[in-house]
């Protein structure tokens, strides 16, 4: 009798992360039918991609939608064993188009778990959920290290994360016999420079700011893993659950770092292209993981470091050669200063006098104004240098002291999740500034939904791994417009890493969407 061939929808196929997935896929040993969701046909496929449609033109089929429309969700599921959902608006995208945004990365992750639940096929089909770093919005040296169980808390007017926060709960609350959610790092990827050459989005890397890569490539790897070991009964223990995904130490490093390494390959670094308060000092997302390993530990993806991306990208990027050719006065002025009116720099909204956005991105006007506007007044972190004074930086990354910086979580987490209570959960809300409104719940049953209330009364259903283990809180409050100036000073939970980076006298600061050049693309405060 001949054996089914496993059949695996990808969405987002066509994008840096997907389109590895897809090659990854068609590279196994095992014969997969790939059916992958593209947006638009007539789009100009990359020539990667297009490579990949011919190298599989056999197992592919191409199957044409909108993650919006549950229809043509339901469509590219059907007959599915596994759904690889690595479709989103990503930045810089999605800063110009928060409407699509919203329909993408939320409603189109409703319209996946909805069709999975409706199909019949529930109890056959695995959802593998690519969420990001994002959710845990901004970090510095005070708390750069982070786990599972962290607070999610996006970054104001980050539409993405915004978005992406929904999508992640509603899986985890979902009830899905089989899914699994993967908080993706930042990526290094083959578009990744490129990308940056047309918006202000390269100026929101924060210097400081701790970040923790990972490669296109090892991602691709990371999900044929999955399936491969799946499918070979090696992941028992593994589904129901949230992991980070992270590169791990060769791939851990600052912002200023990422600019030093990727333009140090044109021969200089960032002190010659770039001013110190062109970019955000606050208000993006980047962490180290303390827990990236547990992924790596079940499905063994890693064998890229930052170090490789960037060898990689010498010898296929022509444009790294100008470098060493045209001085770097001149690439500052036609690749980087053309930039600084682009409506998503910072500069702009310096320009526009835009308060909100200076509010949330600088701590106002005035904390602009006093960044140093010489690289030699400026601290840079990865030299040992705070705003409050010298740090040793190598013991700051050295993940075998990362304790030092570990979150409280308001209950003990330690436990094993067979050993979670009802009390754990109560512990957990009343750190939160909340509660727990049921009377009851079986020991060790956290994917059960019981009903919690947050601090101003608004009560909600969600599981006990959802707030526990996720680090998801109150819905209604963790929504737009932004307020975690006000909710930090009711939750302990935000308050202990959100005073890392804003005064205690931001108390009344709520961020709406922000009217800006893009305002008719703007989608209603409610929706999100």
């Amino acid at each position: 009798m001949e054996t089914k061939r496993v059949t695996i929808a990808v969405t987002g196929a066509d994008g840096a992360m997907g389109g590895e997935v897809v090659a990854h896929l068609l590279n196994s040993n095992q014969d997969f039918n790939l059916r992958l969701f593209i947006y638009n046909y007539d789009n100009h496929f990359r020539k990667f991609f297009r490579d990949l449609l011919r190298k599989g033109k056999d197992r592919i089929t191409l199957v044409k939608g909108d993650l919006g429309n549950y229809d043509d969700v339901a469509q590219l599921i059907d007959g599915a064993d596994y759904v690889i959902h690595c479709g989103a608006v990503i930045p810089p995208k999605s800063d110009h188009n928060p409407d699509n945004t919203y329909n993408t990365n939320f409603i189109g992750t409703k319209n996946i778990v909805d069709a999975i639940a409706a199909s019949g096929r529930q109890d056959q089909i695995k959802m593998v959920h690519i969420s990001t770093v994002a959710v845990y919005g901004n970090r510095d040296y005070h708390h750069p290290w982070c786990r599972m169980g962290d607070p999610v808390m996006s970054s104001a007017y980050d539409y993405y994360s915004a978005a992406k926060i929904k999508g992640e709960r509603y899986v985890t609350d979902s009830g899905l016999p089989h899914w699994v959610v993967l908080r993706q790092t930042a990526v290094y990827h083959k578009y990744f420079l490129i990308n940056n050459l047309f918006d202000g989005l390269m100026f929101h890397t924060c210097w400081n700011a701790p970040f923790e890569w990972i490669t296109d490539r090892d991602s691709g790897l990371m999900i044929q893993n999955l399936v491969e070991r799946d499918l070979e009964n090696k992941l028992d223990g593994f589904w129901h659950n949230d992991y980070n995904i992270g590169g791990g130490a060769e791939c851990r490093e600052t912002g200023y770092q990422v600019f030093k390494e990727g333009f140090g390959l044109m021969g200089a670094g960032p002190e010659k292209f770039f001013k110190p308060y062109w970019n955000i000092p606050r208000n993006f997302h980047g962490v180290w993981y303390t827990d990236s390993h547990v992924l790596d530990d079940w499905l063994g993806y890693r064998t890229e470091s930052s170090a490789d991306y960037w060898n990689r990208m010498k010898k296929v990027l022509w444009y790294y050669q100008l470098g060493r050719l045209v001085p770097s006065s001149w690439i500052r002025k036609l690749a980087i200063e053309r930039l600084l009116t682009n409506s998503n720099a910072p500069m702009n909204w310096v320009r526009l006098d835009k308060k909100g956005r200076l509010d949330a991105f600088f701590g106002g006007k005035e904390a602009f104004e006093a960044i140093p506007r010489k690289w030699e007044d400026f601290p840079v972190l990865m030299k040992g240098q705070t705003p409050e004074g010298p740090i040793d930086y190598a013991d700051l990354i050295d993940e075998s002291k990362a304790d030092r910086y570990k979150l409280d979580h308001g209950y003990d987490d330690t436990k094993p999740d067979s050993e979670i209570t009802l009390e754990d959960c109560q512990k957990a809300a009343e750190f939160r500034g909340g509660s727990v409104v049921s009377t009851s719940m079986k020991k060790g049953d956290i994917h059960t939904k019981i009903t919690w209330k947050c601090h101003e009364g608004h009560t909600f259903e969600s599981t006990p791994f959802t707030v526990l283990k996720a680090g998801f809180w109150c819905p209604e409050c963790d929504a737009t417009p932004w307020a975690y100036d006000k909710l930090a000073t009711h939750n302990k939970f935000y308050a202990q890493v959100w005073y890392d980076t804003h005064s205690k006298d931001e108390v009344n600061n709520v961020y709406p969407y922000d009217e800006h050049e893009d305002d008719d693309l703007i989608v209603p405060v409610e929706k999100l």
